[in-house]
């Protein structure tokens, strides 16, 4: 009878104990250690010493960038828009000289003409 009696307060207490703590519908309980951060899930976890933009930067869905963040890519589109500058500028330059050497074999009279157009 002492077991049951032990039993039965041990299994109230254990359920009392968790039924302490609520949760909101469609959350969960967790457990945290010391310095654990907590972020909901719509949001980006940063550290405290982060800067970042106060407004949405792009659209809402995407959420928000850092400083730090937005500067490298922006480094890096700069630098993929010189190269893709450089080379629109090499190719027009290609396509004029095959052009002209194109018009120079067409306009000889004789071979060594035409030869020389490719030199």
């Amino acid at each position: 009878m002492k077991r049951l009696v032990f039993f039965a307060v041990l299994a109230l207490a254990s359920v009392g104990a968790w039924g302490l703590s609520s949760c909101p519908n469609g959350t969960e309980l967790a457990c945290l250690d010391t310095d654990d951060k907590v972020c909901p899930g719509t949001t980006k976890c940063v550290d405290l010493d982060a800067t970042c933009f106060d407004e949405y930067p792009c659209d809402i869905s995407g959420g928000f960038v850092c400083e730090s963040e937005y500067d490298d890519v922006l480094k890096d589109y700069e630098k993929t828009v010189t190269q893709y500058n450089e080379l629109v500028s090499e190719n027009v330059e290609l396509r004029a000289r095959r052009l002209e050497q194109k018009n120079c074999v067409l306009n000889a009279s004789i071979l060594e003409e035409a030869k020389n157009c490719a030199r």
